[in-house]
């Protein structure tokens, strides 16, 4: 198996790609409508899905890295892994990290009896594992399990980019096409449906997501002209895109085990990603780069980190007499995201540039 790449493309050398930002926009907000629970109803739920939220960022992240590596190593020969990983820990821990200060803080404040092997999971980022799942994982810190998720897939995949281009597109095509297919041969065989195998296909499932991110962006690097071949009758196709993901969000396909559903939302999400890349006059183009759109997409990771405390049983609940409104808390929660991003991760950010061998997507 040879794999070869072609120059950049033009559409992703750009250093900067708005329309990212829309795409991260749309993602936060279904996580945050998600947690707020607006409604019981299941209806409320599948259109407001905080999985599909976070698969959307997977399938970004998997995507825009990739890009950022292969560009690398289009450009200078090499794949720096000092750098990528400095990108990644300017990028992820100190945020992540004086959050979970506040909330060792909060825990002993409001008592929220947060074990401390709990804590240890989130720093470390392992709580994905099932270990943690099965030990009532508080609201507060349960969403570290992506971030977990993601780092673990970046402390495994970049190495072996940086080895062979070749064994990194044949470890993504197994996590995209051959894994969901032993998940789902361990749920119709009981005897395999247990122990270290089973437990280990059950995490790199999880990197399904930001695999299949990874395969397109390999895919327009192979294959340069994709992006224009994408663009024909783009609109219909993305609307008939939006329509086929939340086709599978209610079940309409009720026969297609959930593996592959959630493969076949991250292949779609992946295309409408690609599918836009390029500067359009359409109107899921001029919304994805809506100056407010593009601006909660900026925001979206602060959103992330600290929408847990103010979406799902905020700590304050029972303490004030508005602690439990859910408008004052989205307030309190968009002042926060903007502070936060603004006094801290925007410094981290732009220490992150000079890590860079070529030009980013860094706003």
């Amino acid at each position: 198996m040879k794999v070869h790449l072609l120059a950049t493309p033009k559409p992703i050398f750009q250093s900067y790609i708005p329309t990212l930002n829309g795409i991260r926009a749309i993602a936060i907000i279904m996580v945050v409508m998600s947690h707020l629970r607006l409604s019981e109803d299941g209806f409320y739920y599948r259109i407001f899905s905080g999985d599909l939220g976070v698969n959307i960022f997977f399938v970004l992240s998997g995507f825009l890295i990739t890009t950022l590596c292969l560009k690398e190593k289009i450009a200078t020969g090499d794949l720096s892994l000092k750098k990528f990983y400095m990108r990644r820990i300017l990028r992820i821990l100190p945020l992540a990290y004086f959050f979970l200060i506040v909330v060792i803080l909060l825990n002993f404040i409001f008592n929220l009896q947060i074990p401390a092997f709990q804590f240890l999971g989130a720093a470390f980022f392992i709580l994905n594992l099932s270990y943690f799942r099965s030990h009532d994982l508080k609201p507060a810190i349960g969403h570290f399990w992506s971030l977990a998720t993601e780092e673990q897939f970046y402390l495994i995949l970049p190495p072996l980019l940086k080895i062979s281009l070749k064994w990194f597109c044949i470890a993504i095509l197994f996590i995209v096409f051959l894994l969901p297919i032993l998940c789902l041969l361990q749920e119709q065989f009981s005897q395999i449906n247990k122990g270290v195998l089973y437990a280990f296909t059950h995490i790199l499932i999880k990197f399904q997501g930001i695999a299949v991110g990874c395969l397109f962006s390999i895919t327009i690097f192979r294959y340069n002209n994709i992006i224009d071949i994408t663009r024909t009758f783009k609109l219909v196709f993305n609307c008939l895109a939006i329509i086929l993901i939340f086709a599978l969000q209610f079940n309409f396909f009720y026969s297609i085990n959930a593996v592959f559903v959630n493969l076949s939302v991250s292949i779609l999400i992946a295309y409408i990603i690609v599918s836009n890349i390029m500067p359009a006059k359409d109107f899921i183009f001029l919304s994805l780069n809506n100056k407010v759109v593009s601006y909660v997409g900026i925001l979206s990771y602060s959103i992330y980190i600290w929408q847990q405390l103010f979406t799902m049983h905020q700590p304050w609940e029972h303490s004030f007499s508005l602690g439990g409104s859910k408008l004052i808390n989205v307030i309190v929660l968009a002042i926060v995201a903007y502070c936060s991003y603004n006094f801290l991760e925007l410094k981290f950010l732009l220490l992150k540039k000079k890590y860079y061998t070529t030009q980013t997507n860094v706003k």
